[in-house]
């Protein structure tokens, strides 16, 4: 059996040989081409493509051993060659087969019986060959474009494969990656760095068993990533001469675990908020007759101190609640689109001068390929400004804050980093209007602005760094960034 749609080329310049084996293959049900020298035959695989080639060795212009050398050259796939040679043409014909033949018929052809297995045989173990090459790329392109970190680790937990979403999830190319030693270990977070890497190297154990641990990665701009990664023990033992690997994936967790934690500060948000309200109005009934009453008592004893006293704290009270007022009421939103690391940037800016006086350093870190929000500008720079000015001011001489934009799905993230001279008190009331002065520095307008915008302000502290971290939705995933250059050069020949 052979594929009747199969077409032949058959390169022999003796013209009675061809036309009879050309007779042969038409009868047989194939399609032929021919062509009577080198230069022809390597001209018509370029352009035609047949499935498979019978080739004289000795030809003008271009021998067959040029033509095998020309296709080698060329890269590609090229069709299976059959030679086709003189009994006195031994030693050629295994030169031929270095060169990429794959069968070899002695001419004159006296059985075509013999030409039709031998051609049978080729296109059968071509048409695996390709179902095979089918497979591997189908495997290759869906694991490259799955929506998780998927990697290949030897026994130094070194990368020998990452697939593409090493940019999205990390912000490096996978030619960063499998270059700089010690790439996978510097991105898990240093707190969590002992006991992934432990997990790992048991791994590599005889009959262990996968294992999955929650743990922080760490984006190229200084952003914590919350992922859960799975190891999987390598099928190859070490044994068979090939070293043992570990496999496994990374899924990026982030957006759950913040929201999470948002849930739950929320609720506590709305709980204080709901008590704040309510204060607000038991206090403010009873604060005007006491502020009337030390109004009287102090124009009837201009020199009496107390009254004096009751009439400042009742000042006092009247700005918490007209604060408290302030901080329930809906924010006046003016959207447009705005980028995001542009408007953190021009608020470093305009800080500067603050945190050179204050002797800190506080960094813009952008994501590339953010796109646009629809918000509003002005408000987003308030906002960025406030949670500036709060990392500054609690930073130590000569301590460093970072301002990092990211993307997780479909939302954009900002992440304001900053190791705090000392911890930061009360955090769960950060965002509340109760304090006075200037200790939070905006942070209750701050918090009510972006949720206004539809996004988050959360806050919180790994070890001896805190955070807060800005989240706004970005809408339909139409906007993804294009593949990386860099990660299109590695597909080709990079297996996992």
């Amino acid at each position: 059996m052979h594929d009747k749609n199969a077409t032949i080329l058959v390169v022999e310049d003796d013209e009675d040989v061809r036309r009879a084996i050309a007779l042969w293959l038409g009868a047989s049900g194939y399609n032929i081409l021919e062509a009577d020298d080198g230069r022809q035959g390597l001209a018509a695989i370029r352009a035609k493509r047949p499935d498979a080639v019978l080739l004289d060795l000795r030809l003008p212009l271009l021998d067959g051993f040029g033509v095998l050398a020309a296709l080698a050259s060329e890269g590609g796939t090229p069709p299976p060659v059959i030679v086709i040679s003189g009994q006195d043409e031994i030693e050629g014909v295994a030169r031929a087969f270095r060169l990429g033949a794959v069968d070899y018929l002695q001419k004159p052809i006296v059985s075509f019986d013999l030409l039709s297995h031998a051609l049978a045989a080729v296109l059968e173990r071509e048409h695996l060959s390709r179902a095979v090459r089918l497979a591997e790329t189908r495997y290759f392109n869906l694991v490259q474009n799955l929506p998780l970190l998927v990697f290949v680790l030897d026994a130094a937990l070194e990368p020998a494969f990452v697939n593409k979403f090493c940019r999205p999830l990390f912000g490096f190319s996978r030619t960063e990656a499998l270059a700089t030693p010690g790439w996978f270990a510097a991105r898990i977070h240093p707190e969590d760095r002992d006991h992934v890497t432990d997990c790992l190297k048991r791994g590599f154990a005889p009959h262990e068993r996968a294992r999955t641990v929650e743990s922080r990665f760490l984006h190229k701009n200084g952003s914590t990533i919350h992922a859960l990664l799975r190891a999987l023990p390598s099928a190859r033992t070490g044994n068979g001469g090939e070293p043992a690997m570990i496999e496994g994936i990374v899924v990026d967790i982030t957006d759950r675990v913040e929201l999470e934690r948002f849930v739950v500060q929320e609720e506590k948000l709305k709980t204080l908020g709901a008590i704040s309200a309510e204060v607000a109005h038991e206090i403010r009934n009873p604060l005007f007759s006491i502020a009337g009453f030390a109004h009287r008592l102090q124009a009837r004893m201009p020199d009496n101190r107390e009254a004096g006293i009751i009439l400042s704290e009742a000042r006092r009270l009247e700005d918490i609640l007209d604060k408290i007022s302030n901080y329930l009421h809906p924010v006046d939103l003016r959207p447009r689109l705005c980028s995001l690391a542009a408007i953190v940037g021009a608020a470093l800016d305009f800080l500067a001068p603050e945190f050179a006086a204050l002797g800190v350093e506080v960094v813009s870190l952008p994501a590339a390929g953010l796109p646009d929000l629809q918000l509003d500008p002005d408000l987003l720079t308030q906002v960025v400004t406030s949670l500036a000015r709060f990392a500054a001011k609690r930073l130590p001489t000569g301590g460093r804050a970072r301002l990092s934009t990211s993307r997780h799905a479909r939302f954009a993230h900002l992440d304001v980093v900053f190791a705090p001279a000392r911890p930061i008190a009360d955090p769960e009331v950060l965002f509340l209007p109760f304090e006075e002065g200037d200790e939070r520095l905006g942070l209750p307008l701050a918090y009510r602005i972006v949720k206004n915008m539809g996004g988050s302000l959360t806050f919180s502290e790994h070890g001896g760094e805190a955070a807060f971290t800005v989240q706004f939705p970005l809408g339909a995933p139409h906007d993804a960034p294009p593949d990386d250059p860099d990660d299109a050069a590695d597909d080709d020949g990079a297996e996992p």
